[in-house]
């Protein structure tokens, strides 16, 4: 049962990971079907782009993210390095996407799941996260989002420079946590018993010549030790019965960096059929968050009608 001090039942972690997030967009297809509406959601790189279909509740346009954008000539590559200044076409994706499946602002908006999207502050050296009423029409903070370090121009938002959080936060379960999240459902692009590398010599030292900041350079240093602090996080929580995690049973050859939609295509129905088998797991997991959450619905309508009785009975005792 969640404690007195916890503000969402259940809460979705989605991880990033580049083309492989295909999976965890076959995951979220399947909770759509099913409609399983988590009340909080948070997301980091192309995990804040995939959530932005499942917040707003467009199955097709999972497909057209995760898939058909990651197609298109412009995506990756030499092409985009000389347009944009990065081997990440964040313009061209963004602008695919947009051109296909646009996204429905006021599903968004007005969607009962509550989303966060985590960036890293170039002038702090801090993550921060900001709600999905920041989302503009330009998709400036999902496409700072999605800037991977050494591999895309940071963006400009808000007066200052911001790039994917996956520098320090891969996995943002503390920050669920510090939302006030009791249990948690964590999507990963990575298979069990997956160990993140430290950072070779040559990123370490190509960051300190593009960035000439200390602070990067040795976050990124210590990348691997965070992810599997991260990681160390989450098993703890699976050991409490507060976290379940939903990932791929085998990698299939996919890396972030895959293009080929015959490829992605059936890691996404992987994603699809894994989750599939596991739905009544998953199910039982999120049980609660359905009759908690209309409990916090019901509270709030109680106290606006009360608030409302309060205000006539003050109007008339002033008439």
């Amino acid at each position: 049962m969640p404690d007195s001090n916890s503000r969402y039942s259940v809460g979705l972690v989605v991880e990033g990971g580049g083309t492989k997030i295909a999976y965890s967009a076959g995951v979220l297809q399947v909770m759509l079907e099913n409609k399983i509406y988590f009340p909080y959601s948070v997301g980091i790189s192309s995990g804040s782009e995939v959530l932005l279909s499942y917040v707003s509740r467009q199955i097709d346009r999972l497909r057209v993210t995760s898939i058909d954008a990651a197609g298109q000539k412009d995506a990756i590559g030499w092409r985009p390095l000389f347009k944009e200044g990065g081997l990440f076409g964040l313009e061209a994706t963004n602008e695919y996407i947009e051109s296909h499946a646009p996204l429905d602002f006021d599903a968004l908006v007005n969607s009962s799941t509550d989303m966060e999207i985590g960036v890293y502050n170039m002038e702090s050296n801090e993550v921060e996260y900001f709600g999905k009423e920041h989302v503009d029409k330009d998709m400036t903070l999902i496409k700072a989002s999605c800037a991977l370090l050494l591999l895309a121009k940071p963006y400009k938002w808000n007066d200052r420079k911001y790039f994917d959080a996956g520098l320090v936060d891969m996995i943002s379960v503390e920050q669920a946590l510090r939302a006030g999240c009791e249990k948690i459902v964590v999507l990963s692009t990575k298979e069990r018993g997956y160990r993140r590398k430290p950072a070779p010599k040559w990123q370490l030292w190509l960051a300190k010549m593009i960035y000439r900041d200390p602070v990067i350079v040795e976050n990124l240093k210590q990348r691997h030790v965070n992810y599997q602090k991260q990681w160390d996080l989450i098993d703890k929580l699976e050991d409490e019965g507060r976290a379940l995690v939903l990932r791929p049973s085998k990698d299939m050859n996919i890396t972030r960096y895959t293009t080929d939609p015959a490829k992605l295509g059936p890691w996404y129905e992987l994603g699809v059929s894994e989750t599939k088998e596991r739905l009544d797991e998953i199910i039982a997991f999120t049980r609660g968050m359905r009759e908690d959450d209309k409990a916090k619905d019901d509270a709030s309508k109680s106290e606006k009608t009360e608030f409302c009785a309060n205000m006539v009975e003050n109007t008339l005792e002033q008439v």
